[in-house]
């Protein structure tokens, strides 16, 4: 299911307010999980890294932690997953080059 589509969903079932609050802790997961290992990820300048997280969401809209892919597969099985994955590589293709223009890679 698109990312979108599961939002709106989840909005019409349980409101915008626990929604946007379930999505922050999403947000907060994977960046405690990054934090936890900073001390030990490369630091070149010249590369970045691509990472897979996957969340369950109980009933009660609580996410947990699954697991944390440092090589996620990016082989597409379905159409909607070749759609997917390819917006995906051109977000993270633009990051990498706003970076860049700002000087912070």
């Amino acid at each position: 299911m698109e990312l979108q589509a599961l939002k709106l969903y989840l909005i019409s079932v349980h409101g915008i307010e626990r929604v946007d609050q379930l999505f922050w802790d999403i947000q907060m997961i994977m960046l405690r999980s990054l934090l936890a290992v900073q001390p030990i990820m490369i630091a070149d300048k010249k590369c970045f890294e691509l990472y897979g997280y996957d969340v369950i969401i109980d009933a009660d809209l609580k996410p947990w932690l699954l697991e944390v892919n440092a090589s996620p597969s990016l082989t597409a099985n379905t159409k909607e997953d070749y759609i997917m994955k390819t917006e995906m590589l051109h977000g993270e293709h633009m990051c990498v080059c706003r970076c860049r223009c700002v000087g912070l890679c």
